[in-house]
This record gives structure tokens, sequence and C-alpha cells, in this order.
């Protein structure tokens, strides 16, 4: 079971929001009908930027806020975005948040991959049509998929993907079958203000052997390596 609790001290909160930055966490913000995917740009003393976004400058409300880390995810509310233009480039700024609610992943450890690595989940369905998606993120518990223009997953929640074939280039490759959880619809906004849509398809491992779990488990620490190398440089 994840722990969670609420931070509402002001330099705590400025903290998380700084090791966000370094890390180029990504940051989903709840819209009407859909996730917009972005990053915080920077801090300043009284709150922070995001890439603009015509979306969000319209909500007329209040952003509700979740930052995906490698072992917990912080959510928060604030007020209404401000359009402002920062070294030439339009941004939106928001203050800080009175609070932030912290959860800390007990059980397993999320690895964020899309941005760093070309690494995919094939297979097929049960008709026979083949697919092939991104790997957003992995646990070991279950993983994350991005899709590119296939509306037909939109009717996978609920089933089972059989046989997928996960590969992680040099790494290794493992097999699984996965349940699909969830699926949404995803709006990712860049530095440049372009834009992005794809569905994001959460799913579960299934029913996976003693042999599996060990090269799941190899995967993992030498994607976390890979990760600390990097933070080295």
């Amino acid at each position: 079971m994840d722990d969670a609790w609420v931070k509402q001290g002001l330099f705590e909160i400025i903290a998380i929001l700084r090791e966000a930055v370094k890390k180029g966490s990504r940051v989903d913000v709840r819209a009407k009908a859909r996730t917009i995917a972005t990053r915080i740009l920077r801090l300043d003393s009284s709150g922070f930027l995001i890439p603009w976004s015509e979306e969000l400058f319209k909500e007329g409300r209040a952003l509700s806020f979740a930052i995906q880390d490698y072992n917990a995810k912080y959510d928060f509310k604030t007020g209404k975005a401000k359009p402002i233009t920062s070294n030439g480039v339009n941004c939106l700024y928001i203050a800080f948040p009175d609070e932030m609610n912290v959860t800390q992943r007990r059980k397993h450890l999320r690895l964020f991959l899309a941005n760093k690595h070309q690494f995919f989940c094939s297979g097929k369905f049960n008709d026979g049509r083949k697919y092939r998606y991104n790997i957003k993120d992995i646990s070991h518990g279950g993983c994350a998929l991005i899709v590119e223009d296939d509306e037909r997953v939109a009717s996978l929640c609920g089933s089972t993907l059989r046989n997928a074939a996960f590969d992680f280039g040099d790494i290794g490759t493992i097999v699984s079958d996965l349940h699909v959880i969830n699926v949404k619809r995803i709006k990712e906004i860049a530095d440049d203000e372009s834009e992005r849509f794809y569905i994001h398809l959460s799913c579960q491992f299934k029913r996976m052997n003693e042999n599996t779990l060990r090269k799941l488990d190899n995967v993992i620490v030498k994607l976390l390596l890979e990760e600390k190398r990097l933070r080295r440089l």
C-alpha cells in the first residue's frame, strides 16, 4: 500500500518543484476533457512557468497538477494561469500552491522512458492485427504505452494483450500478458508550444513466471544504473 501525506510548507513545496525542473519531470494538468502533459520551465520567488497552452489559459478556473516522479506522485491545485512573455517566449505563469499531496510509491519503482529511449512493445490483437507502441514507463507491476493514431485502442480497457513482446534494445527483451486497466487521451505541449496528441495505455503485467520476473528485474536494474550514469554527466 502507498503512503500519502500533505505538505504545506512553502520551502518544501519549492524544493519539490525545483527538483521537477532539474529532472525535467513530466507534469500532467487536468483540463475539462483531457489530460495535458507539460513540464515546469523555471521558478521565481512567487510561482513557476510552464509552456504556453491556449486550452489551459481559457480554463477560467483553478488547475489541477500532478508531477510524476520515479517513486512518488505530487498532486496540487493552483489558481488560474496568467499569460506572460519570458525571454521572448509565450508562457503561462502559475502561483505556488498552498499545499501539495504526496503519494509515496512503496510497492513498485516506476521508470519513465519515453523522452530518453526508443523502446517498444509489440504483438497481435485477437483478430490478428499487429501493433507496435512506444513504452512510456515501466515498473515491476506494469507499464504505460504510447499509442499514436490508432483510435481502435479506445475499446481495449479491461482486455488482455497476450504475449506482448518488450524490446529494450541492447538491454534485453521480455514477453508477458498485459491487462489494460485504463485508456486516456493525452495532449502534450513542448517548450516551443508545439502540440502532440496520443493515447496513454495503462497496463498491468499478468501471469509472469519466475524466469520472466528475473529478466524484468535485470532490465530495471540496468535502466536504473544508466539513469544514474547520465545524471553524473
